[in-house]
């Protein structure tokens, strides 16, 4: 599972040399170190064949969701990436609603073998500064404001070793840049999709023996 990740300052400007996205609102990516579940998270979808950036939030919700307390009760911050072709939430989006998701680290709490709280740990790219998880949006409508919100979900598949070893026993499903148009384009197969969600190697990764009020925003 991942339910915390650090979004720094600048990351408009990653997201655009690597990824080609313009932001959508001039304040699409806020700054977070420590953005949870139902906080805005940045994204890029596809829009008229162009990949746009925007702030989504964070934790699916389907149209008829009564409220965003959906997503703690059934917790769609995480999609798997075993269950999301066949499954009834996921079903569609997993066909025509993908997205990518740009942080810059993400936080766990392995516990050790009878301890009672975890530890935190910080995970980050061990080249450049940016982590693009693999990702499904759609839009929701909150019957309590009336206001209209893009929300997405992480997409999580089987831990590497070095995830194994924290020990955790999931992991976002990490893409790297020869594979961000495949998992956007709507022609991919199902079967070239799933093979883009297989554990990224350890080596692409550090782990930090430090959480989120350690993380420096830049």
């Amino acid at each position: 599972m991942c339910g915390r990740v650090g979004v720094k300052k600048g990351i408009e400007g990653l997201v655009l040399e690597h990824l080609g996205a313009a932001g959508a609102t001039e304040d699409w990516a806020v700054p977070n170190p420590n953005v949870s579940p139902t906080n805005a998270i940045p994204g890029v979808r596809l829009v008229d064949g162009a990949r746009v950036a925007a702030s989504y939030l964070w934790g699916f919700l389907p149209p008829n969701a009564p409220s965003r307390a959906f997503i703690s009760e059934y917790f769609t911050f995480n999609a798997r990436a075993d269950k999301i072709a066949t499954g009834r939430l996921y079903g569609k989006p997993f066909k025509n609603q993908r997205c990518l998701i740009a942080v810059n680290a993400w936080f766990e709490w392995p516990k050790a073998p009878g301890a009672k709280k975890g530890t935190p740990c910080t995970i980050v790219p061990t080249a450049g500064d940016l982590f693009v998880f693999a990702g499904l949006w759609g839009p929701w409508q909150d019957p309590a404001t009336g206001i209209r919100h893009d929300t997405a979900t992480v997409v999580t598949t089987e831990p590497n070793e070095l995830i194994s070893e924290l020990p955790h026993n999931r992991m976002p499903a990490i893409l790297a840049p020869s594979e961000w148009t495949s998992w956007l384009d709507p022609a991919t197969s199902v079967a070239d999709l799933q093979a883009l969600l297989r554990p990224a190697p350890s080596e692409w990764m550090e782990a930090r023996m430090a959480g989120p009020k350690e993380f420096e925003l830049g």
